[in-house]
């Protein structure tokens, strides 16, 4: 097994600083910002440590060393929803995956070779969460409880299975969640390294310590099998972020909307499902219209995606129809329409369905820009006659396909003239260019007595001496037959 531990440590301080538009996140570095717990300093930006501000000290102090200093509470409640959207992220490359505190552990041994190996994989992972507007640190060690407690230590510390338990017994006894309570006693005794207090005498351990101590060394070496609770997505998906500052441009807003694509992506791979329609909810303010206002942006696509990239450009198309007359304050993000996704095919030559999945995506990007009724496709009707069996309609991309039923047509050209060209006879024969060669027919219509259209023909497939193909007819009644009755009706390519 391999396990990646993915821990949080300025969690709160992320989700002050990705509130706002990334536009201000810049000068927001040179704003004293600490997170409070317990009315005392948990967390400081740089700016704040530069003036003095540590960890543990109290509110007051700090306001006495530095009145400019910005204090924040901290949010239990909206860390655990931060690591909720990691999660969301992850569960793109493994579905084991299991919460902690400020962070979370994956098992993804099933997932290497699928995404190029571990560091890859890490890659893969590092970006999204950094995408996300969180600081990771991450590592990788044969059991959980080793990766986590890697993780807290420092980024990029990775132990394979010979070398992992080496790398624990080098890191301090803090680490360990089981001894807080007895950290005086271990320091007194010079025990200041998990290596160390692996070699007391485990019956002592658990006399003075008590036997969590061992259950957590023994979970961490591999002596004790570990029990995990899987994270399940829920059943549908919806996503908000709250603003901190009023955003009244596309760009903000679709930097702060690909974050919640980010996680319903993962959760649509999760549930082994792609979404059909999906809809992004524009929250305004209400200081000057006085009502609340919002602006809901259906996306609807032609086949069933979870692609990020393709769900981005969608988004994207439509963000730029909006009106930012008035600003937005908070986003929302939810799937409408889900369908189970088969496992994407992995053959060698592209077949017709990845063709036509292509155009499809080319149609949803036309719609979005020019709108639905700007896209046209054509459709069989049910007329046996060439000029009259196809029809034009609106492309709606939210249409479900829906198979037709299609004549049993022979061979039919591409490309129809729009009105019939009488042709010479020379030689009993039609006449293009040269005497025309009948290749193949006769194909008979008899149809539109209904509407006064009657078309008695005989169509064949011809060929000139330019090797020209044409499609020609020759009517079976009417004033025509007299004068020869042959007419070119379209050309093959």
């Amino acid at each position: 097994m391999l396990w990646i531990a993915l821990y949080l440590p300025q969690l709160p301080l992320d989700l002050a600083y990705r509130r706002w538009p990334e536009a201000l996140h810049d000068s927001l570095q040179s704003v004293p910002l600490a997170v409070t717990q317990a009315r005392r300093i948990g967390w400081a930006n740089p700016c704040a440590q530069a003036a003095g501000i540590v960890p543990g000290m109290p509110e007051s102090a700090a306001h006495a060393r530095l009145a400019s200093i910005v204090l924040l509470p901290r949010d239990a409640a909206l860390e655990t929803d931060a690591v909720i959207e990691a999660a969301l992220w992850t569960l793109h490359f493994t579905p084991l995956v299991t919460l902690l505190g400020q962070g979370l552990l994956m098992e993804v041994s099933g997932s290497l070779r699928l995404f190029g190996g571990l560091e890859a994989l890490l890659r893969h992972i590092r970006g999204g969460v950094l995408e996300l507007g969180f600081t990771p640190q991450m590592a990788s060690a044969p059991t959980a409880a080793a990766a986590w407690i890697l993780a807290r230590q420092a980024d990029g510390l990775h132990g394979d299975h010979v070398g992992f338990a080496a790398l624990l017994d080098r890191l301090p006894v803090t680490l360990l969640a089981s001894v807080q309570a007895h950290l005086d006693t271990l320091l007194a005794i010079g025990c200041q390294k998990i290596g160390q207090l692996r070699q007391l005498p485990r019956h002592g351990i658990t006399r003075r310590f008590g036997k969590q101590v061992l259950q957590e060394l023994d979970r961490a070496f591999g002596a004790e099998p570990e029990v995990h609770e899987w994270y399940a997505p829920a059943e549908n998906f919806s996503a908000r972020m709250e603003l901190a500052a009023r955003v009244d441009t596309a760009e903000a807003v679709m930097h702060a909307a690909r974050r919640m694509l980010l996680q319903m992506t993962g959760w649509l791979v999760a549930r082994h499902s792609a979404v059909r329609q999906f809809s992004l909810l524009l929250h305004h303010e209400t200081v000057r219209v006085r009502e609340k206002r919002t602006t809901t942006l259906p996306i609807l696509l032609a086949s069933a995606s979870r692609d990020l990239g393709h769900l981005h450009l969608l988004l994207q198309e439509h963000l730029g129809k909006v009106d930012w007359s008035s600003s937005v304050i908070e986003l929302g993000l939810q799937a409408d329409l889900v369908e189970l996704l088969a496992a994407p095919n992995t053959e060698l030559f592209p077949a017709p369905l990845s063709q036509a999945e292509s155009i499809g995506r080319l149609v949803e990007r036309l719609a979005s820009r020019l709108g639905q009724d700007a896209i046209y496709r054509l459709a069989v009707a049910g007329d046996h006659r060439p000029e009259r069996c196809s029809v034009a309609g609106a492309c709606a991309a939210s249409a479900r396909r829906v198979r037709a039923v299609v004549p049993a047509f022979a061979a039919r050209p591409a490309w129809l003239l729009d009105e019939p060209l009488p042709l010479m006879v020379r030689q009993h024969k039609p006449f293009y260019q040269s005497v025309l060669t009948l290749l193949a027919g006769p194909e008979r219509i008899e149809a539109g007595w209904w509407d006064d259209g009657l078309a008695t023909r005989d169509y064949f497939i011809a060929c000139n001496e330019g090797h020209l193909l044409l499609w020609v007819y020759r009517e079976r009644q009417g004033v025509h037959v007299m004068e020869g009755g042959w007419f070119l009706h379209g050309y093959f390519s």
